[in-house]
């Protein structure tokens, strides 16, 4: 199985997506350390009443961590889950054939003479 195209193809474009979204969240969560350490002045800046730049950027990264779920959700829909099934057609297939194989083939002491 694990030579088949379709399971190879499973498996990049799980492991594919999995860095992307893991480079975007830690990338998010980077910058918005970055910019407290370094920019407190624009992080304090006030957009309005009490929010400010840091506190919109922080609950920014729920927004962002809801859109990365999302993401996955749509992603593992449309592109992992046919392929899953595909291949689960695939082993049941190859199951009933082996099965087929083995209930065909002689058994070992079975010597009757017609």
């Amino acid at each position: 199985m694990a030579h088949d195209p379709a399971y190879r193809t499973l498996r990049h474009t799980h492991r594919r997506f999995g860095a992307r979204a893991t480079a975007v969240a830690v990338g998010g969560f980077l910058a918005y350390v970055l910019l407290s350490s370094f920019v407190p002045a624009l992080m304090n800046r006030t957009l309005g009443g009490h929010l400010t730049v840091g506190l919109a950027l922080g609950l920014g990264q729920f927004v962002l961590m809801g859109v990365i779920v999302r993401r996955y959700l749509v992603h593992h829909r449309t592109h992992i889950t046919p392929l899953v099934r595909g291949l689960r057609r695939l082993a049941r297939h190859q199951e009933a054939a082996g099965r087929a194989r083995v209930s065909a083939a002689p058994r070992e002491g079975d010597h009757r003479r017609w």
